[in-house]
C-alpha cells in the first residue's frame, strides 16, 4: 500500500549513476531485499527512484496518500486494505524515506510537490485524484493543491502539519537557533557523521523493548503496538546515517510551523477544492489545540468541518484505521447519507469570536 513503468525490486538490475547524486548524501544500500520496509514497485523520476504501491480496482478513482515525517508508505498499511474496496490507492515513500532515493539538495516543499507531480504525470497523467495528507504530508498536500488545483478532486487533511506554534516546540534553541539558520549545514554534517560512526554501537544498545520504547507510538494503548514501535525503530536504524540526515534535512527546510506556512492555508481557503480535516482529540504530536485558532480563523467562513476522533492520538491511521477509512470513503465519495451529513454539520468549524453553537465545533 500496478500501473505505469516499474522495475521490480526482486529482479537484479544494473544501476546507472544518478545525475543528482552527491558523495556527501547518504545512499540506500545496493541490496534492499532485506530492508525492513514495504517493497513496492520502483519508478525513476528526475531526482531518483521512488518506491510506491498502487492497488485497487483498475477503473476506480484514485486516492493518493502522503505520509508524515520519518514515515513511509507503510504508514498506510492499516488504511489501504479498507480503502481499496472502493478506490485505487497510491502510496509512496517521499524522498529521503523508506526505499525512495535521498537526492542531494534541499528536502523541502518544492522537492516534495515536484515528486508528487512527476509521479502522477508518469502513472496517471490525465486523472484527477483524491488527496489524503497526513502530518507533514498534509503540508505537501496543501501546497500541491494550491499549485495544481486541476489535479485534485477533494482533499482530506489528517492531523496536518504547517500550523504548529514555535513557542511550544521542543528544543527551540537547537532547532530555530541553529538547524534552521546558516549554521544548520554544519550541524547537519556533524550529526550525519556521528550517526555513521556510531551506528554499530547504537544497534547493539537499542534492541527489543528498549528500541520499542524509544519509538513508542502516540496511541491510546502503546503496549498493544510494541511490535510496530520496534519495527519503526528497526527501519530507522537500518541505515542510521541516512535516516538522521533525511530527518534533519526535512526539519531544516520544511514549513511545519504556522509562521512559515499559514499563508499557504489561506491560499487553500481561497480556492474551490472541497476540504475536510480529521484529527484525534488526544494527539500529542500535532495537537489540535496548537492549530485550532488558525484553523477556525481561516476555514470557518468557508463552512469547513474538522471531524474529531475521541481519544485518538497521532497514530490514528493505525489504531483507528476503520474510523479514518469510514470518514475518508464518505468524504471522497461525497456521500449524501443523512448520518454522514449530520456528522459534517456537527463538526463544522466556527470562528473563534463566534457565539457558541451546539451544531459546530
Amino acid at each position: 500500500m500496478t500501473f505505469g513503468p516499474t522495475a521490480s525490486v526482486d529482479r537484479p538490475e544494473q544501476r546507472q549513476p544518478d545525475a543528482h547524486s552527491n558523495p556527501c548524501t547518504p545512499k540506500l544500500p545496493d541490496k534492499v531485499n532485506s530492508a525492513p520496509f514495504v517493497q513496492g514497485q520502483r519508478i525513476r523520476l528526475k531526482k531518483g527512484e521512488v518506491n510506491y504501491q498502487l492497488l485497487g480496482p483498475p477503473t476506480a478513482p484514485v486516492v493518493l496518500c502522503l505520509h508524515g515525517l520519518n514515515g513511509a508508505l507503510s504508514s498506510f498499511e492499516g488504511l489501504m486494505p479498507l480503502l481499496v474496496q472502493s478506490f485505487r490507492v497510491l502510496c509512496f515513500d517521499l524522498y529521503g524515506f523508506g526505499l525512495s532515493a535521498a537526492p542531494s539538495g534541499r528536502l523541502d516543499i518544492d522537492a516534495y510537490v515536484g515528486q508528487v507531480q512527476e509521479l502522477l504525470d508518469a502513472l496517471m497523467p490525465n486523472e484527477k485524484v483524491f488527496l489524503l495528507g497526513f502530518s507533514m504530508g498534509g503540508c505537501v498536500a496543501v501546497e500541491f493543491t494550491n499549485r495544481f488545483p486541476e489535479r485534485v478532486e477533494r482533499l482530506l487533511l489528517v492531523a496536518p502539519g504547517g500550523l504548529l506554534q514555535r513557542s511550544k516546540t521542543p528544543c527551540q534553541p537547537l532547532l530555530f537557533g541553529c538547524l534552521r539558520t546558516r549554521l544548520g549545514g554544519c550541524l547537519l554534517s556533524a550529526a550525519t557523521l556521528l550517526a555513521c560512526c556510531s551506528s554499530c554501537c547504537v544497534r547493539r544498545n537499542l534492541r527489543g523493548d528498549k528500541l520499542a520504547d524509544r519509538f513508542e507510538l502516540d496511541v491510546r494503548e502503546p503496549e498493544k503496538f510494541k511490535g510496530v514501535s520496534r519495527q519503526n525503530g528497526e527501519r530507522f536504524l537500518w541505515n542510521l546515517h541516512r535516516s538522521v540526515n533525511s530527518y534533519l534535512r526535512v526539519l531544516r527546510r520544511m514549513p511545519l510551523w504556522a509562521d512559515d506556512f499559514k499563508e499557504c492555508y489561506v491560499t487553500l481557503a481561497k480556492g474551490s477544492t472541497p476540504l475536510l480535516f480529521l484529527w484525534g482529540d488526544s494527539d500529542c504530536t500535532v495537537p489540535f489545540c496548537e492549530a485550532e485558532e488558525e484553523v477556525r480563523q481561516i476555514f470557518a467562513p468557508n463552512g469547513v468541518s474538522c471531524c474529531m476522533l475521541p481519544e485518538a492520538g497521532h497514530g490514528l491511521l493505525l489504531e483507528d484505521a476503520a474510523q479514518v477509512a469510514h470518514c475518508a470513503t464518505a468524504w471522497f465519495s461525497d456521500l449524501q447519507d443523512p448520518a454522514w451529513q449530520q456528522c459534517l454539520a456537527r463538526w463544522r468549524l466556527r470562528s473563534p469570536d463566534a457565539p457558541a453553537d451546539p451544531g459546530a465545533v
